[in-house]
């Protein structure tokens, strides 16, 4: 079935297509390989989170449960369909993502043309590197753009808003193949652990260390923490 799809769009409205087998092997390459790097950061990440700031966690835990337990029912789990249901968390996961900025400069990218942009040109084929980072800290769209805070994604209703410069994959048409795939294992992932499980610093006296490592992707340092089941 597969390779019918691939040859009905060879010469399909006579243009030869450029999705061949080839491609299709680079793509769920890239969703296994550069998915998997990018969502056990971001976990990493969120667990750190959640031991530096205690408080968000608590309410996150209090909130969480909350929503969970009012559309769960008899069910032992949740669906990713569920999300839409349950603004406070879905704000404490897309802070997550802006605040680490996991993948940070994006994918490399290259303009086809000549392109004219503030004033500057700039010439076919050059390298454009993107810092998707700098929206994600810039004060003009953020009420606490250095800080931790859910409320960047919440009004007064406590309901969940959306932000222009919110940009964890990328945007316009290259944006992330796996963004959807991301959002649903973030999610899945997150709220089992956050209801199953309270995450402590182990040490009170040496304070977590948020500076990220520079790779592939902005992962945090090693960490250490403890686990206490919920009750």
């Amino acid at each position: 079935m597969l390779r019918q799809y691939l040859r009905s769009l060879e010469h399909k409205d006579g243009h030869k297509s450029t999705f061949d087998a080839e491609n299709l092997f680079t793509c769920v390459g890239d969703l296994f390989i550069a998915g998997t790097e990018t969502t056990s950061a971001t976990l990493e990440w969120s667990l750190l989170y959640m031991m530096t700031y205690p408080e968000i966690q608590d309410a996150l835990s209090e909130k969480c449960r909350e929503e969970i337990d009012k559309i769960r029912g008899e069910r032992d789990h949740l669906d990713y369909e569920d999300r839409v249901k349950m603004p406070y968390t879905q704000a404490v996961l897309q802070e997550i993502l802006r605040l680490a900025s996991v993948v940070s400069l994006g994918v490399t990218h290259a303009p086809i043309k000549d392109v004219q942009l503030n004033g500057y040109i700039i010439p076919k084929g050059t390298l454009i590197i993107t810092d998707l980072s700098s929206t994600h800290y810039d004060k003009k769209y953020w009420k606490y753009p250095n800080e931790f805070n859910p409320e960047n994604f919440l009004n007064e209703d406590g309901e969940l808003v959306k932000v222009e410069a919110f940009l964890p994959f990328s945007a316009g048409p290259r944006v992330c193949l796996g963004e959807n795939l991301a959002r649903m294992e973030l999610f899945l992932f997150f709220t089992t652990l956050m209801t199953h499980f309270e995450f402590h610093w182990p040490d009170p006296k040496s304070p977590p260390d948020l500076t990220p490592v520079f790779g592939l992707t902005q992962k945090p340092k090693p960490f250490k923490m403890r686990l206490v089941p919920r009750t």
